[in-house]
């Protein structure tokens, strides 16, 4: 698995929702308390929990853009060890947050309801063999997989129960798409990854001989995900994707095939399949996003008014 989805790619709705609030996160507490690292609303989070999932995401940091990652500084002078850090509290704050409102409306998370999102997560990812070796690639317990699947499908659940109250005018749809159509764009794609130039130039010649797409990505890519369904990417929009990698997408036609196009993770042959510009091609994708956003206020409210007392160090 590769970062060609940005690290907060992974579509979980609560990472979206994180990235978001935390741009006006709530300073740390000077306070400290033996074995916490904060209280929600009287609730405790435990160093122990943060640690388990601080150290998944490091792992997959460190694995995915290297050893000396985290001590790279971003434009808002913290390092990315800080933000990852801050980012993973959030995430903590905010299931605690969504766990109780959750129980307040009734909303639950059965273990047949986990079993089937994770067989579908393993089909997703080409098989048992597979996901087996990504969690052991990436040192994720299946244990620690299936609680934040559980936790994720539980936000999903809430915000479905939020969202049937919520409706979104023809008007106010398209008035969104004039004022934000060239950042509307979905595109939907396939593609194969190589490590080196030589490799790229040797697969693009087969492409040109009239070799199948999807059947050199699902032999050759090292994109082992999107290679168990032929290179296939599906739909994803502007800034969804690495800048290198989109800014190619986004120049092809309908049916194209790039040149390579060298990211941070290797070289890229992109096939273009479908492009939706188009109010009517993309309406459905318009109110849906109206509604997100309406959640993601929402979320906003819940956490404005939780009484939260950080820990962290």
């Amino acid at each position: 698995m590769f970062l060609l989805i940005k690290f907060n790619k992974k579509k979980l709705l609560i990472i979206t929702i994180i990235m978001i609030l935390s741009l006006g996160l709530n300073g740390c507490s000077s306070k400290n308390k033996e074995g916490l690292i904060a209280e929600v609303n009287g609730e405790a989070i435990t160093e122990e929990e943060f640690n388990a999932d601080y150290q998944v995401f490091k792992t997959l940091y460190e694995k995915q853009l290297g050893k000396d990652a985290l001590d790279q500084v971003g434009q808002d002078g913290k390092t990315l060890e800080q933000s990852l850090k801050e980012s993973i509290l959030e995430k903590l704050i905010m299931e605690r947050i969504v766990a109780k409102e959750s129980d307040t409306m009734n909303i639950s998370v059965s273990d047949e309801e986990v079993s089937e999102q994770l067989a579908s997560y393993i089909d997703e990812m080409g098989g048992q063999e597979k996901f087996d070796e990504f969690l052991d690639n990436n040192d994720i317990t299946i244990e620690f997989f299936q609680d934040n699947m559980k936790k994720e499908l539980l936000v999903n659940k809430h915000k479905v129960e939020f969202l049937k109250g919520i409706d979104i005018s023809e008007d106010e749809a398209k008035k969104f798409f004039e004022e934000n159509k060239d950042n509307l764009v979905i595109l939907k794609a396939s593609h194969i990854l190589v490590a080196t130039e030589e490799e790229g130039n040797a697969i693009l010649e087969r492409l040109k001989n009239g070799e199948d797409f999807a059947k050199i990505a699902t032999l050759e890519s090292l994109d082992t995900v999107s290679a168990a369904r032929g290179g296939d990417l599906g739909y994803f929009g502007k800034g969804a994707m690495i800048a290198e990698f989109e800014d190619a997408a986004m120049a092809l036609k309908e049916g194209e095939i790039s040149k390579l196009v060298k990211t941070e993770v290797g070289y890229h042959i992109i096939k273009l399949h479908e492009r939706k510009d188009t109010f009517e091609e993309l309406r459905d994708e318009i109110i849906n996003l109206l509604k997100e956003q309406k959640y993601v206020e929402a979320f906003q409210k819940l956490r404005d008014d939780a009484k939260v007392e950080k820990y962290l160090k």
